[in-house]
């Protein structure tokens, strides 16, 4: 805490000075100047702050010049002048305008109270202000691009299911946009393009949208075997396709995350792997000025090894291996899980990122301004967002209300 010295006090506060040099002169002339309308009977002096007015109680003669500590009193106070907390008993701290030890929570003027509050009655209390600063709250579903491939082998068998892969995989598809459709924004590309030129990189089928669990449903519901590449041509393009996907403008939103999943049972074609392969291209992916993130997902008992290099790329770590529909789609609702958005934009613009504070069910410790276990904040998108620890008690719906204040350490009860 920041003090001044007396001379320093005095000076901003020259009616403060007028006040002690009246107490100070003989009885003739200082007392009967101090009853003039500046001290009335009772004794209580009103004496205004730089942000609001105070009540400070005085004996019957003012401050008295003779004591080494000034007669004004605030609830909790000790009554004796202070330059910092040193000078004051244990529990006590020097208030930062009044320059008396102080109960914690305690004041003779606001400037005493921390910045968002009003000293009031000898206690510092949320000011009007203060309360008028909270943000409403959007969440921001992340952009999610499924990658499926739709190579002749995907007509393959299935363990624990009578349906082809192709068919188990729309069906885990059509659960998890289901599952997740008010949170996550959800996109398909089908590779091959099934094209006569061998290799095509695949197309965008259903972009980018909110709430697209009827567009993506739609496209899908009728596309059965026929819709399968069986040129003969080398189709499982897997590098060609992932590197079409980098500067995709659905996949390059500043407020929002963006990743893939790719969806495959195959290794990449060799000869589909000249200018860029799917490590390389899911690697300039994630190396993008907004980086999209690849997990890849290898859906027979045999492709996991070709794709762990893509998931080490696309910086997702690992690959995730599925050879029935049961884990198919625990995969994919893992995926998502991690995906799913813990970014909220502002509905306000506060001026100064240290005056935020953000609180979880009404609870006064708050969340820190932390990158690891606590929450930052973007001002060029107004995007708050959660990391770590409170990241997953939002997505677990642990946490029923946030409250981000500005300018007030304090939530806002209801």
């Amino acid at each position: 805490m920041r003090h001044m010295d007396w001379m320093s006090r005095f000076r901003a506060h020259p009616l403060l000075v007028l006040l002690l040099a009246l107490s100070g002169c003989g009885e003739d002339s200082g007392r009967e100047g101090a009853s003039t309308g500046l001290t009335g009977a009772s004794g209580v002096s009103s004496i205004t702050g730089a942000s609001g007015v105070a009540s400070a109680s005085a004996g019957s003669s003012g401050f008295d010049s003779d004591s080494d500590s000034g007669s004004a009193t605030a609830t909790g106070g000790s009554m004796e002048d202070c330059l910092d907390d040193d000078d004051c008993a244990p529990g006590l701290v020097c208030g930062e305008w009044s320059g008396q030890c102080l109960a914690p929570g305690a004041c003779v003027y606001t400037e005493d109270c921390e910045e968002g509050q009003l000293c009031n009655g000898g206690e510092c209390e949320i000011g009007s202000d203060c309360g008028a600063s909270a943000f409403n709250l959007t969440k921001l579903p992340p952009n999610v691009m499924i990658v499926l491939d739709r190579s002749g082998s995907m007509n393959g068998d299935v363990q624990d299911s009578d349906e082809s892969r192709w068919e188990v995989a729309k069906d885990a598809i059509f659960t998890l946009v289901e599952s997740f459709n008010n949170d996550i924004r959800f996109g398909l590309v089908t590779y091959s393009a099934c094209e006569i030129l061998e290799c095509t990189a695949g197309e965008i089928v259903v972009p980018v949208i909110d709430q697209s669990l009827n567009m993506l449903t739609e496209f899908l519901a009728d596309k059965g075997f026929l819709y399968l590449c069986n040129s003969g041509n080398p189709e499982t393009s897997t590098g060609n396709t992932l590197q079409a996907l980098v500067g995709e403008p659905t996949l390059q939103e500043p407020a929002r995350g963006n990743s893939i999943i790719l969806i495959t049972d195959g290794a990449e074609s060799s000869e589909c792997q000249g200018s860029t392969n799917g490590a390389q291209a899911a690697g300039d992916l994630y190396g993008q000025g907004l980086p999209v993130k690849t997990y890849a997902v290898g859906f027979s008992d045999n492709v996991i090894g070709s794709l762990a290099d893509i998931a080490l790329a696309g910086g997702t770590e690992v690959a995730y291996n599925a050879n029935n529909p049961q884990s198919l789609e625990e995969a994919l609702s893992a995926i998502a899980a991690n995906v799913a958005s813990c970014d909220y934009v502002l509905d306000g613009d506060p001026p100064d990122v240290k005056d935020i504070f953000v609180f979880f069910d009404d609870d006064p410790k708050g969340i820190p301004y932390d990158p690891v276990n606590g929450w930052t904040y973007d001002p060029e998108t107004k995007t708050l967002h959660f990391h770590g620890q409170a990241c997953e008690d939002l997505k677990s719906g642990k946490v029923i209300d946030i409250d981000v204040v500005y300018g007030c350490n304090a939530p806002i009860p209801g």
